[in-house]
């Protein structure tokens, strides 16, 4: 998965494992064919009717011997030989039944080269036109390589520098990954390094909805509670205060009970009970808000409602002892009734609660100050005459 470049050595240190990987994926298999090529060069024999007879290796001049030499410089370090030979064949072989193979050698030397971006034209060439070659898969790990370095923080080069971030490309190369290869490992694991990667930017609506999709399509997988923690944490982000819609913390609920039914072991290790307990203290504190706007704009009878909805729903919160010393205050003879049992967690087998939608102009709606408008999260109740 993806990883945030800290400042500190251990940043520096995850980037360069990054890297590594990156070239040993891209010239270890280069090495073995390599190898075994010349091993069979010196004992390759073939059994027919005659015997063992030994194998023929190519013609040096032909498109195979010349891929071959190809692989050779790559595999002895010789990158940029390496790209030249294949430059080479390429134009000079565009029918060529070893396209495929020559295209994801190229786009290997460029990565031994640390050229990232031009090997993307490669690999990208290979998937689109070859989709039922060998190379296929591979050149998908290749750029779910790439993706994890760009996404680190590795920049493109201009001029022979690296300053153009390549934050775009990666998560462009997340998506594809998962369309071409959908239900794959590699598409399980590109779907939740693309949650990760906006977790760790801080797009927090856009990490929800990658979560919940990943949750969707791996609901078994090995990082699905880390995806659930990922969830509520991004979704209690989205929370901005008591003036604000609270879609968030109702959806982080309603994930931390569902966390705790699948994952009780981790939910306790991450103090599921004690994030519920400050998740009610802040609903408890949106309602008291309310309370107290009412009250400004002189709607006494919403107020002592909205007092009481703090009191009931929400007694083992600060604002309930709040509200219920405001009711005195108004003259209404109140007490903090016993906290109510826990919420009963659904059964697995129970239909999903239905989704709440959300739109970030909700988000940022504030409950007027001075004006007869409502919020609009909030149901009026209906006037008393006085």
């Amino acid at each position: 998965m993806s990883g945030r470049v800290a400042g500190d050595g251990r940043g520096i240190y995850d980037l360069c494992m990054i890297q590594g990987r990156v070239l040993a994926k891209s010239l270890g298999l280069v090495l073995l064919l390599t190898a075994a090529s010349h091993v069979a060069g010196q004992i390759s024999y073939e059994l027919n009717d005659e015997g063992f007879q030994k194998v023929d290796q190519p013609d040096p001049t032909s498109p195979t011997g010349r891929l071959q030499a190809a692989r050779t410089a790559l595999a002895e370090g010789e990158a940029k030989r390496a790209t030249k030979l294949l430059n080479e064949w390429i134009g000079q072989n565009p029918y060529s039944p070893l396209m495929a193979e020559a295209l994801l050698l190229r786009g290997d030397s460029w990565v031994a080269r640390k050229e990232y971006y031009k090997s993307l034209f490669d690999y990208e060439k290979l998937l689109r036109q070859y989709p039922g070659s060998p190379q296929f898969k591979l050149a998908l790990e290749r750029e779910f390589e790439i993706a994890e370095l760009f996404g680190s923080g590795v920049r493109r080069k201009l001029w022979g520098m690296r300053w153009i971030t390549a934050t775009g490309e990666a998560e462009e190369l997340y998506i594809r990954i998962q369309e071409r290869a959908p239900g794959s490992k590699l598409a399980e694991r590109a779907g939740i390094a693309l949650g990760d990667f906006y977790y760790d930017r801080g797009d927090m609506w856009l990490a929800t909805e990658m979560y919940t999709i990943f949750s969707e399509n791996y609901p078994r997988s090995q990082w699905s509670a880390h995806a659930m923690q990922r969830q509520i944490e991004a979704n209690w982000a989205l929370f901005k205060g008591p003036n604000f819609d609270a879609t968030g913390l109702f959806e982080a609920e309603r994930h931390l009970m569902k966390f705790k039914q699948e994952h009780p072991a981790e939910a306790e290790r991450a103090g599921a009970d004690e994030q519920l307990a400050r998740i009610d203290e802040q609903l408890a504190n949106k309602q008291l808000n309310v309370a107290r706007w009412y009250e400004r704009v002189n709607k006494m009878v919403s107020a002592r409602y909205m007092y009481r909805r703090v009191v009931t729903d929400h007694p083992r919160s600060s604002a309930a002892i709040e509200a219920a010393n405001r009711l005195r205050e108004l003259g209404e003879t109140v007490e903090i009734p016993d906290a109510p049992a826990p919420k009963p967690t659904p059964a697995a087998d129970d239909p999903p609660a239905p989704e709440k939608t959300f739109t970030h102009s909700d988000a940022d709606d504030k409950i007027p100050q001075d004006s007869e408008q409502l919020p609009e999260s909030v149901t009026q109740p209906q006037e008393e005459t006085r």
